[in-house]
């Protein structure tokens, strides 16, 4: 009987991890980690109840199961997504590492004087509040790094440096109909500028979840690394990075916060 509620225990999670993974783009990895650690879970769960009810009552068990995949599931992805690690940075001088960890969606060249139009899913946003700094006065890369439930969702600074603009939009949700229409989520824009560079960092949160916490103020001198604020749930993340940086990631590339090396110059 526990033989065909593990079975059963293995096939629900198996499936519950293949969708998030197509639905939400997280790391195959998880469909073996976190998977093999639920089944297990359920397992022992299952084990201990039947060892505890009549085994006439053993049917109950299977009826609980899916139960124990799900809430197991959700709580190894509250644990991912809340936890704060520890990251040693290790970047060199010229070297801007990636402030979120997620997975890269776009890298497109922005020309001199064009603002930057950030897409999360099928709603965009154009990024006018850069244009109060003259980070658009040259040529840049936007780099796009979705972030999954499965991610840290707290973001760093990529570079040493004093925050020159922190502002954030609450968003606007025009109708769909309209195909002229921007539906903005909310966001947070960061920018932040030393002596040889500045970069942009735009948090974008989800339409649906609307909280972007930030940690630092305007004016503030934040170094490498440090954590500059968290989104809430569903989001992505934006980066604004001078034309003449090397971009050192690839589209569909996982990146760490404050550990993968976003781009560097000569």
């Amino acid at each position: 009987m526990l033989i065909l509620q593990i079975v059963e225990a293995a096939i629900i999670s198996t499936l519950l991890y293949y969708y998030l993974h197509t639905k939400t783009r997280i790391s195959l990895k998880y469909l073996y980690q976190d998977n093999a650690v639920v089944i297990a879970a359920t397992a022992l769960v299952a084990w201990l109840l039947n060892s505890l009810i009549p085994e006439s009552w053993n049917w109950v068990v299977f009826i609980l199961v899916p139960g124990f995949v799900v809430g197991f599931a959700f709580a190894l992805t509250m644990i991912r997504f809340w936890r704060t690690p520890t990251r040693k940075i290790t970047a060199k001088a010229n070297e801007i590492v990636c402030p979120a960890d997620g997975n890269v969606i776009y890298i497109t060249r922005v020309e001199a004087g064009e603002v930057p139009v950030s897409i999360k899913g099928k709603r965009i946003s154009r990024l006018e509040e850069l244009t109060k700094t003259d980070i658009l006065d040259k040529p840049c890369w936007l780099v796009g790094i979705n972030m999954t439930p499965f991610d840290v969702h707290k973001n760093c600074a990529p570079i040493n440096g004093r925050i020159i603009l922190n502002q954030h939009f609450n968003g606007s949700f025009l109708s769909l109909k309209d195909d002229n229409a921007l539906t903005e989520n909310e966001r947070n824009t960061y920018v932040i500028a030393n002596p040889d560079v500045k970069i942009g960092i735009v948090q974008i949160a989800s339409r649906l979840v609307r909280r972007i916490d930030s940690y630092v103020k305007e004016g503030a001198q934040v170094k490498q690394g440090e954590w500059l604020g968290m989104i809430r749930f569903g989001s992505q993340v934006d980066v604004i990075i001078p034309i003449e940086y090397k971009i050192h990631v690839k589209l569909k590339d996982q990146t760490y916060a404050g550990e993968t090396i976003l781009a560097s110059r000569d």
